[in-house]
This record gives C-alpha cells, sequence and structure tokens, in this order.
C-alpha cells in the first residue's frame, strides 16, 4: 500500500530539500561549465531553470515540439541509473562546433561528421563534469556512456524518450539547468532524469 501511495503522490520536496539540491545542481554546472569556458575563451553562466518531480511536465514545457536541436544523450552506467542529456538549438551547435574546429568567429555551415564529432567531445567532458560534483556530494559514482548526438525535434524527441524508458516514470526528480556562453551566443540546457532508484538515493541524503 505504501508503494502504491508512494507512485501516486510522487515524490515531494520540501523547501530546505529544494534549496539544498539547487545548490548542489549549481555548484555542479558551475565547475562543468569551467571547461567549456576554457574552450571558447569566455566566460560561461549556469543557472537553475526548474527542478520537476512529473517527467510529463518536462515535455510539456517543450511548447515549441517541432524546433530543431542537437541532443547529446548518455545514459548513467552507475548509481542505479537514469539518463542525462545537453541540448542545444541548432544555431548554438553550428556556431559552438566552428569554435572547436578553430573557425574563429565563423560558426559551421553544417553539422558534417567533423562537427558531431566535435560536439560529441565537448559533451562528453559537460556530461561527465556535471555528473562527477553530483556524485561526489552524494558519494555515488556515476558513471556514464559515451554521449549519442541526436539531431531531432526537442520536444518530440524528449517526448518519445520519456515515454519509452523504463525506470523513470514515477518518482523522477528531473533537473533542468542552462548554460550561456557570454558574448558567443552559444547556449544549453543539462537535463539529468535520474531512475527511479537513483532519486531515492538522492533522497536519502537530502533528508
Amino acid at each position: 500500500m505504501e508503494n502504491k501511495q508512494k507512485e501516486e503522490t510522487g515524490i515531494r520536496l520540501n523547501e530546505d530539500n529544494l534549496f539544498l539540491l539547487r545548490e548542489i545542481l549549481e555548484t555542479a554546472a558551475r565547475k562543468a561549465a569551467e571547461s567549456i569556458s576554457k574552450m571558447l575563451g569566455t566566460s560561461v553562466e549556469t543557472e537553475i531553470l526548474n527542478i520537476y518531480t512529473n517527467p510529463i511536465e518536462l515535455v510539456e514545457k517543450e511548447i515549441e515540439k517541432e524546433n530543431l536541436g542537437i541532443i547529446l544523450y548518455s545514459e548513467l552506467k552507475e548509481g542505479e541509473g537514469g539518463i542525462s542529456l545537453f541540448v542545444m538549438d541548432e544555431q548554438s551547435a553550428l556556431i559552438l562546433s566552428g569554435k572547436l574546429l578553430g573557425k574563429g568567429d565563423e560558426k559551421s555551415s553544417e553539422l558534417g561528421d567533423d562537427e558531431r564529432s566535435a560536439l560529441r567531445e565537448v559533451g562528453n567532458i559537460l556530461l561527465g563534469n556535471f555528473l562527477a560534483e553530483i556524485g561526489d556530494y552524494f558519494n555515488l559514482p556515476i558513471l556514464h556512456t559515451p554521449p549519442e548526438l541526436k539531431h531531432d525535434m526537442v520536444g518530440v524527441y524528449l517526448e518519445n524518450l520519456l515515454t519509452y524508458s523504463e525506470g523513470l516514470k514515477n518518482n523522477a526528480i528531473i533537473s533542468e539547468v542552462k548554460l550561456v556562453a557570454q558574448g558567443v551566443g552559444v547556449k544549453g540546457r543539462y537535463i539529468l532524469l535520474p531512475s527511479d532508484a537513483l532519486t531515492e538515493d538522492f533522497m536519502d541524503n537530502l533528508f
């Protein structure tokens, strides 16, 4: 009966839990941003956009479901599993890949093999640093798979991802963190979707 009630009500965060969780995520995002700041030679700011306790809330936020973007998708291999994403609009991906490939202020004209490879590499660094900081706080070894790159409609992709993903349906704490490279025009979002089991591990350390 208790488990059934938990599924129906989902995770409930009080103000203290929410404040601490935001502090952890902001620290992790800031640490991860330092790596891309050095690559781009500009300051990079981060900001917590939201924390969701129901996956549907994230999908409903994506009003412009057909906007094209780049999704760097990585599965969590340790710490009870889950999914981590770094999402960019198409324009940001073209600018960032141009910078990474040494084109200066000239953005890439297309997302070819070289551009995709560069984006996967920086995505691996960003996601790895972000997850490592979170794992350090919770004393969990959150390892992840090398990110896959998807060039797709972001809202539709997220909707399909949440529909078919196992273990992400009931008690999620989904965090969305914005990253903006000042003066360059690159912006993106980390999205962390921990499995139910990993969420419970997080909550055990927040109470």
